[in-house]
């Protein structure tokens, strides 16, 4: 039986890392500006999730939501996204200022029919959305119909 070793560069590591510390950074500062707004919110658990935080309302009515960050692109990649009602997404963009912690980044909260309208497909696989594309949900907390 033949073993292969893969090999990592740093820089492969440390994306990863990155990455998933801007994913669970982004998921914990909407969680805080949704208990902000007086939401009874919850972050769900797991490794491989398609629901970041789940919302119970007022009148009992359940919302999920599914935060997507990046630190300074002004395209955001959402391939596994699904069209659902009371689904939204949370975009955060850091614009390149991930580490200036006395900056908050943009959030953009869409409901996940606009982002299914919106999205964007590149080199028959990458499915992307853009900034631009969703500038009129930028800070409309109001979308999540919590007040």
């Amino acid at each position: 039986m033949a073993f292969v070793i893969l090999e990592q560069t740093n820089n492969e590591i440390m994306s990863r890392k990155s990455g998933y510390q801007t994913g669970i950074a982004s998921e914990y500062l909407v969680l805080s500006m949704l208990y902000r707004l007086g939401a009874d919110a919850y972050i769900t658990m797991g490794n491989k999730k398609s629901i970041d935080i789940g919302v119970i309302k007022e009148d009992g009515m359940r919302i999920s939501i599914d935060v997507k960050s990046v630190r300074g692109s002004d395209s955001i990649p959402v391939g596994n996204v699904m069209k659902n009602d009371n689904h939204y997404l949370i975009f955060v963009v850091y614009n390149n200022k991930f580490e200036e912690v006395d900056v908050l980044p943009d959030f953009y909260i869409v409901p996940s029919g606009v982002v299914m309208e919106c999205r964007v497909e590149f080199n028959g696989n990458r499915v992307n959305i853009f900034k631009k594309d969703i500038a009129n949900y930028k800070n409309k907390w109001e979308e999540l119909g919590l007040y």
